[in-house]
């Protein structure tokens, strides 16, 4: 058994593989735990509708195994506020809610649909009722978007290490081996969460920000302050851009036909937007003082 050392809520513990090579994994996989952590923490607090921000101290780091602890604070601009809840119920919800999520991943190899999710969202309301910070009771639980992204970067986390590694989450006496078997892809996941997508077509300015000189990936673009990635399916175009038909410079933007496709979940909630450039209708120079070649070792001709 491993006892918490004095204030620390919680922790993990990397059994590493020794005499093993990139030993930097333990050490990669311990910052993307911490992510997951402040991540999951921020959508846990959105439970319970309080104007606290909760961040991460670092207690301790013990040796042999590798040992981090970690404890929770929060942050408010204003005082009084913090002292208005009960912190030590703030804390206990944060810490078992991410025991539900790690318990969640340890029954599975894998989620299939989102109605999976369903017993662990109500688990994590359930713990948000207890804090008693509402007055009206009332708790929403996390979206699915949210609980999938925290899972995600808690398997980012496992994956850095070897097969060999073990990891574990520890809270108050127990510790948990986490389940390293789980597994979701990217695609997958987005899957998952997609109710609904809207398709259309829209003619749009872009300016070049770099190209795709392989032709196998997407280019991006600037729209206003937004970065653009697209793929550009205009055939012709592309041909006559790699045998230095058409110039691209710095300041340089394309006049296209663009579909867009917008995918959102159950609750309307915006999961991923896509663009494509059907066809390029025309390129639109940069004022002369701004046209600075965006390839310095290549001519694309005139």
């Amino acid at each position: 058994m491993i006892l918490s050392p004095g204030r620390a809520d919680f922790g993990f513990k990397i059994e590493f593989a020794r005499d093993t090579e990139d030993p930097s994994r333990v050490f990669r996989a311990l910052s993307k735990l911490i992510d997951f952590c402040q991540f999951t923490d921020k959508n846990l607090i959105k439970t319970l509708d309080i104007e606290l921000e909760p961040d991460l101290l670092l207690e301790d780091i013990q040796p042999g195994s590798i040992i981090l602890w970690l404890k929770n604070i929060f942050k408010s601009e204003n005082e009084t506020t913090i002292k208005n809840f009960n912190i030590k119920a703030i804390i206990v919800f944060l810490v078992e809610s991410k025991s539900s999520i790690i318990n969640f991943i340890n029954k599975r190899s894998t989620i299939n649909s989102t109605s999976e999710l369903l017993d662990l969202k109500n688990k994590i309301k359930s713990l948000a009722e207890k804090t008693d910070v509402k007055k009206l009771g009332i708790y929403t639980p996390p979206t699915d978007k949210d609980l999938l992204s925290s899972i995600d970067k808690l398997q980012s986390a496992s994956s850095e290490l070897q097969e060999a590694d073990q990891l574990y989450y520890l809270f108050g006496s127990s510790n948990w081996l986490i389940n390293r078997d789980f597994s979701i892809s990217s695609d997958s996941r987005e899957n998952l969460l997609v109710e609904e997508t809207v398709r259309s077509e829209s003619k749009m300015i872009l300016k070049v920000k770099k190209p795709d000189l392989l032709g196998a990936s997407k280019w991006e673009f600037k729209h206003g302050k937004k970065t653009i990635d697209a793929k550009i399916n205009d055939l012709e175009w592309l041909k006559k851009f790699k045998q230095g038909e058409i110039t691209l410079a710095s300041g340089y933007a394309v006049k296209a036909q663009v579909e867009i496709v917008t995918q959102y979940d159950s609750q309307g909630e915006l999961i991923s937007i896509q663009h494509t450039i059907q066809k390029v209708l025309a390129v639109i120079p940069a004022p002369p003082d701004n046209q600075l070649s965006l390839f310095k070792d290549q001519n694309l001709g005139s």
